[in-house]
Parts: structure tokens; sequence; C-alpha cells
């Protein structure tokens, strides 16, 4: 299993919810999963065409749009056997590659001005995503509390084979709100941080 890229594994997970095709796919990761996992739109249709090589997921004819088909990926047995198997395992520690961390260490022969800059900079763009996180995060909140979901909503709930209930919905909403509160608490965390250094560096 340690030679299959995590990437096979996020597009079999995601394919274990519902058929879809390689631009369902994207905007699903762009929707829900963005704040902690991201794939290139040019990486997913050989993905996908790895995986149906290997027998992991199948490839059908869906609606034809113009003259385009638009082929859906549905995962098979083994496919799913694979997911469960590697669902199971305890995850790999994050390998961090910070360039923000990365230009600050290294801005510590410099004057102060410098590194200020570099943190201010950060602070802008990590407020922004904070602001974006909270709001979808209110969505979602709303959702669970009224039983009303948004089209936005929806298109992570949405499943063709197996047509969620209320609770089910509410349930699945949940997990994508609680794997948002990572994404938000983190980003408090770094502004947090900005805060401290920004303090330290003007006094």
């Amino acid at each position: 299993m340690s030679n299959i890229k995590k990437s096979h594994f996020a597009i079999l997970g995601l394919l274990s919810w519902q058929p879809q095709s390689g631009y369902d796919i994207k905007k699903l990761v762009e929707v829900g999963l963005s704040h902690f996992w991201n794939e290139n739109y040019g990486n997913i249709y050989p993905t996908l065409d790895g995986l149906v090589r290997d027998g992991l997921a199948v490839k059908e004819a869906g609606n034809t749009s113009g003259r385009r088909t638009r082929n859906v990926y549905r995962i098979t047995q083994q496919g799913q056997q694979l997911f469960d198997d590697w669902l199971a395992q305890p995850a790999d520690l994050p390998i961090v590659r910070n360039e923000l961390l990365l230009k600050f260490f290294l801005s510590g022969r410099l004057p102060n001005k410098a590194s200020l800059r570099i943190v201010q900079n950060y602070q802008v763009h990590q407020q922004v995503i904070l602001e974006d996180y909270r709001r979808s995060a209110a969505i979602l909140g709303r959702a669970i509390e009224t039983g009303t979901y948004p089209q936005e909503v929806m298109m992570l709930l949405n499943n063709d084979t197996r047509p969620l209930n209320t609770k089910q919905k509410a349930r699945q909403c949940k997990f994508v709100l609680l794997t948002l509160r990572h994404g938000i608490m983190a980003v408090e965390a770094r502004l947090a941080w900005c805060q401290e250094v920004m303090q330290v560096l003007t006094e």
C-alpha cells in the first residue's frame, strides 16, 4: 500500500461517496477540501485513469453535453477494500514546507522592518482566509440547525447511489464543519503568532 500515492486514496474516497466525473471531483475539492487538501486539476484525470487501469475504478459514459461525453467514474469492490484498508491505517505526519516561516527565519540578519513586512503581509492573507472559513462555517451551522441545505452544501452531500436522509445529511454536514473548525483554529493560531512577533519586533 505504501507505493500508492495519497492522491489515489483521496480520489478513491470521493468516489466511495458517489460516482463522479473528473470535473465533479475538482469542484468537490474546491468547495469542501481546499482548506486541508488540494488536487491539481491536471493530475485528476491521470489518477482516475490509473485507478481504472488497476481495477480500482471503472469508467462509464454519462450524460452527453454538446459534443462531449461526460465520463463518470465508479469505485469497484477492490477499490473500496483498498480504501477501507488505507482508512484504518495511522495517518502519516504532515510534511511541512512553509515558505513564510523560511523567509522569516532567514530574515533574522536583516533590519526588523524587513521581518515585520513579511509578517504583516502574512497576517493580511491569513485574515482573509479566516473570514472565508468563518463564512463557510456559518453556512454549515445554519444548514445543520434548520435542515435546509444550500447548493454549495449539497455538493458535499449528494449521493446518486445511496440518497441521504435528513439525519445522514446532518451527520455528514457535521463532519465537514468539524474538519473546517480545524482550519479555523489553525488560522487563528497563525494570527496570534503574527501578533506576538510584531509585538516583540516593535519593542
